[in-house]
């Protein structure tokens, strides 16, 4: 492709969760598609977001990575300002930074009323006031030139199986009605992807605590999962990287404030549309 064919040329995109899974799969289409890309990920991380860094690098691609717990207000503000500062702006930003569960928790995730406060505090920190976070001070940038923010919500914001996560990602969703609401007069679009059952760390932490250590047990939860879709199988984080460059592109300019559903027909059959 050329530069006028690319789909976000000469754009400025930030991508939380960037280290890996579905985080990591749009980082590395934004920067094929021709945007600069900045990688924001837990310190912790450092080694995986480097490597997402160098292999797009490779392909002629522009990303940096900056160490963030979207948690901290003031890391957030950090990651926006490096791709300001080093890029010249901010287009877009997709908010995939996200949590299943409390790091310490054991057994299923489906059950409040045994649930800790401070385990229900943990996912609502990351998966709500995250993205608040992360979008707050990404269209505080965005006020004068416009921009697009993707939150990434789930299934489970429909579906009242998961606990806390769905408790979380209901938050998400409406948090992204909000902003879509409010930021519209600026040309900011906000808009909320939904995935069902995809192939990542996050499904296989959620498979761990289902099946605890037993193996078969694991396999036999992700075998349901997949028995759960349509489609009959898992998706790939691709495919919802893919649902994000739409909506950052121009394809999706007259799309605010809603909801896709990449998930093999999960929300379709099971989740109200």
């Amino acid at each position: 492709m050329t530069s006028e064919t690319l789909r976000l040329s000469g754009r400025r995109a930030l991508v939380t969760g960037g280290a890996s899974g579905i985080g990591a799969a749009t980082a590395t289409l934004f920067a094929a598609e021709g945007a600069a890309v900045v990688i924001a990920d837990l310190p912790s991380h450092c080694d995986a977001a480097e490597s997402v860094v160098a292999s797009i690098e490779k392909d002629g691609g522009v990303a940096r990575f900056v160490p963030t717990d979207v948690t901290d207000a003031t890391a957030v503000e950090l990651a926006v300002a490096t791709c300001v500062d080093t890029f010249g702006g901010i287009d877009a930003v997709v908010a995939s930074a996200g949590v299943s569960a409390h790091p310490g928790r054991t057994g299923s995730f489906n059950s409040l009323l045994d649930l800790e406060p401070e385990h229900f505090a943990f996912v609502l920190d990351v998966n709500v006031t995250g993205v608040f976070l992360t979008a707050r001070a990404a269209a505080r940038r965005m006020l004068d030139t416009g921009g697009s923010i993707v939150v990434l919500a789930s299934i489970a914001a429909k579906r009242p199986t998961a606990g806390v996560y769905s408790v979380s990602k209901a938050g998400a969703w409406m948090l992204t009605r909000c902003l879509a609401h409010e930021l519209a007069p600026h040309r900011i679009r906000v808009n909320a992807i939904g995935p069902g059952y995809v192939e990542t760390e996050l499904l296989d932490g959620m498979a761990r605590r289902s099946g605890g250590p037993d193996a078969d047990a694991q396999a036999r939860w992700r075998t349901t999962r997949e028995q759960q879709v349509p489609l009959q199988r898992l998706g790939q984080p691709l495919e919802i990287a893919r649902t994000a460059l739409f909506l950052v592109s121009d394809e999706g300019s007259y799309f605010t404030g809603s909801l896709l559903h990449p998930d093999g027909g999960v929300a379709s059959a099971f989740a109200g549309g």
